[in-house]
């Protein structure tokens, strides 16, 4: 503290103390590591394994029913799964408490999209401080980035996104 009574706090401390509070969008990594990656359940009720995509690009979208922009991102990523069918699977997975809000909000005209549920807990563990919150992966199953906000996933942002994980 200095005369005035202010703290002073280096970069790094700074960061640190973000993350200990959890905020920033740095997620706080345990002693054991990172936290894992959220489990997703499909539709149907079966684990969805990552592993099994490999060869494709992998979108990972975490949404729910109550969020508006999450639902309008929708619309946009189905855009983009349609048009780059068989080279990029879209994962829109659910934070939804009652699974049922998030399949009458997912709809049924995403045709391209596959619909997962996760549980919110869980993917505020692995980082996200709010939805939407998408996770690419290239084809080898390496995490190229995270976005914690609505993009337009046919726009300039995105292409340069899916570029880097070709």
């Amino acid at each position: 503290m200095n005369k005035r009574g202010i703290v002073s706090l280096s970069a790094r401390r700074f960061a640190l103390t973000l993350t200990l509070l959890g905020v920033g969008g740095v997620p706080a990594v345990a002693e054991s590591g990172p936290a894992p990656f959220p489990t997703l359940v499909a539709d149907k009720g079966q684990a969805i394994k990552l592993q099994a995509l490999r060869g494709h690009v992998v979108i990972v979208n975490f949404w729910a029913s109550w969020c508006g922009p999450c639902r309008a991102e929708l619309a946009s990523l189905e855009r983009l799964a349609a048009t780059r069918s068989g080279r990029v699977i879209v994962i829109a997975a659910s934070v939804d408490e009652d699974p049922r809000s998030g399949k009458a909000a997912f709809g049924s005209n995403r045709p391209h999209l596959r619909l997962a549920f996760a549980s919110l807990s869980a993917v505020q563990n692995y980082g996200a401080l709010g939805m939407p919150y998408s996770i690419v992966l290239d084809a080898k199953g390496t995490e190229v980035q995270r976005v914690a906000r609505s993009i337009d996933w046919t726009g300039p942002e995105a292409t340069r996104i899916m570029e880097r994980a070709k």
